[in-house]
């Protein structure tokens, strides 16, 4: 499925090289302030250009089609897609039958039986996480005044971030990183029981990211 959530719900769509990506979704109250520029504060912090960081370059400009009115949310489903401006004819055509080490492209191939579209990941790619992106514009507006902040703490082990990055770079390496997230403002009691606790659900979520490999909550894997 490439659906998440009850009451407030996404479905991502498009593949790293078709003609667009973007995301549906639906249980956004009726009345919100919803206007282009609201996605562009976090649509710049996911764009590529800072050094390390993909090649490939997107304006990556919100198109909403459906579900807002005059600059307010109607309460029907909002539809934001993101056009793909920047493609190569052919750039993919090796991977087709040399699929690339940690990347999905040897699982997609076997999943659909060979009939996955192969350019840059297509549906398996990090391009849809734009998507994500612009649902968390709304999420955000939904649960204010609880606000959620999130910032690069470290980058391959080490909390020199940019120093991390050139020692990569001349290496010809990649590193991971690890990204801190705080939440303030959240009701206590948020979430049901068990299966759906708050950390069960962000943790489901979290994990679909592609590349994201673990998460902590608290003292994490401190507190064993």
């Amino acid at each position: 499925m490439n659906s998440f959530g009850r009451v407030f719900r996404i479905s991502l769509f498009g593949e790293s090289h078709g003609p667009s990506v973007g995301v549906l979704v639906d249980g956004c109250p009726a009345g919100l302030p919803v206007v282009q520029e609201d996605f562009e504060p976090d649509l710049a912090r996911r764009r590529p250009g800072a050094q390390g960081t993909t090649g490939r370059q997107e304006p990556d400009l919100p198109d909403i089609q459906s579900g807002v009115f005059e600059g307010r949310s109607t309460g029907a489903p909002i539809l934001i897609r993101f056009a793909n401006l920047a493609q190569k004819e052919g750039t993919y055509d090796r991977i087709r039958d040399t699929p690339r080490p940690g990347h999905a492209d040897f699982t997609a191939w076997k999943k659909t039986g060979g009939y996955n579209d192969h350019r840059g990941g297509g549906h398996f790619s990090g391009r849809l996480t734009v998507g994500l992106v612009a649902a968390g514009v709304l999420a955000k507006k939904v649960i204010a005044p609880a606000e959620v902040r999130a910032s690069l703490v470290e980058a391959g082990g080490d909390p020199d971030i940019e120093g991390a990055v050139k020692r990569a770079l001349a290496s010809g390496d990649s590193i991971g990183g690890v990204v801190a997230c705080e939440a303030s403002g959240v009701p206590a009691g948020l979430g049901e029981p068990f299966f759906d606790a708050a950390e069960s659900l962000l943790a489901h979520l979290v994990l679909s990211i592609p590349a994201v490999r673990a998460i902590g909550f608290g003292a994490g894997f401190a507190a064993a």
